[in-house]
């Protein structure tokens, strides 16, 4: 039986997945094996990154509890790539716009899904300048008790 975080994870790689390669060049799913991230390791921008969600509880009835899974997913895009402002609150909108069109993940996430965003930074590195920005995605489900 696949774990609630493994099966909400999926369907948000998936969800973000499906906006390669109209919105996004490509996701990355972070896996601990490297310390930090290199821009040069990725190939088409701009970018998601997506790590491990942070998980919190709170009791929903005797029998069930509500799990929050926290996912922060990274947003690269390369400072060239960019026009204008516009340019990346429209990056930001459309993927906030998947997320809350599928406001259970395809039933993964049955207690529904909260997007939003941070505001976006510049930041310069020895391979260029890089808009980013976090995405964070709330998934909650009902985790069912046996006791």
């Amino acid at each position: 039986m696949t774990a609630i975080v493994t099966t909400i994870k999926n369907a948000v790689k998936a969800k973000l997945d499906s906006l390669v390669p109209t919105t996004l060049g490509q996701v990355i799913v972070d896996d601990f094996k490297q310390d930090g991230f290199a821009y040069k390791d990725i190939g088409t921008f701009p970018a998601a990154i997506l790590a491990s969600p942070s998980l919190e509880g709170a009791a929903e009835t005797n029998r069930d509890n509500l799990r929050t899974h926290n996912f922060t997913i990274g947003i690269i895009q390369k400072g060239e790539n960019v026009a204008s402002a516009n340019n990346i609150e429209e990056l930001m909108e459309t993927i906030i716009n998947a997320f809350d069109e599928d406001p259970t993940l395809g039933g993964t996430a049955n207690g529904g899904v909260e997007p939003s965003s941070s505001t976006p930074e510049s930041i310069t590195s020895g391979d260029g300048t890089f808009i980013v920005f976090t995405v964070s995605v709330k998934a909650k489900a009902i985790k069912n008790l046996s006791f």
